[in-house]
């Protein structure tokens, strides 16, 4: 299955309630071992998911277009860990 993101967090603005993304929650039970979380927040349209996607090493992965229209509203989650070295040399 190809790695792709997933919607963690959603707000219902007609009945103002949050939504749990079952398959995003899903995936962060099933990890295992140490993970370290990588943020980006900030205003609509200032390019949140194009960093994400550069700091993944894709040229799609996080949606992008270029309309005013968000793409990534609430909060988001890649589907699989990224394997990284820590300046100690742990995984």
């Amino acid at each position: 299955v190809e790695p792709k993101p997933l919607q963690l967090l959603s707000h219902n603005e007609d009945t103002g309630k949050f939504h749990l993304g079952e398959a995003a929650l899903a995936q962060l039970r099933s990890l295992k071992g140490p993970v370290a979380v990588v943020a980006v927040c900030g205003r609509a349209r200032q390019g949140k998911s194009f960093i994400l996607n550069q700091l993944l090493g894709k040229s799609k992965g996080f949606k992008v277009a270029s309309s005013q229209r968000p793409c990534t509203k609430g909060l988001w989650l890649w589907s699989e860990p990224v394997p990284m070295t820590a300046p100690d040399g742990s995984k």
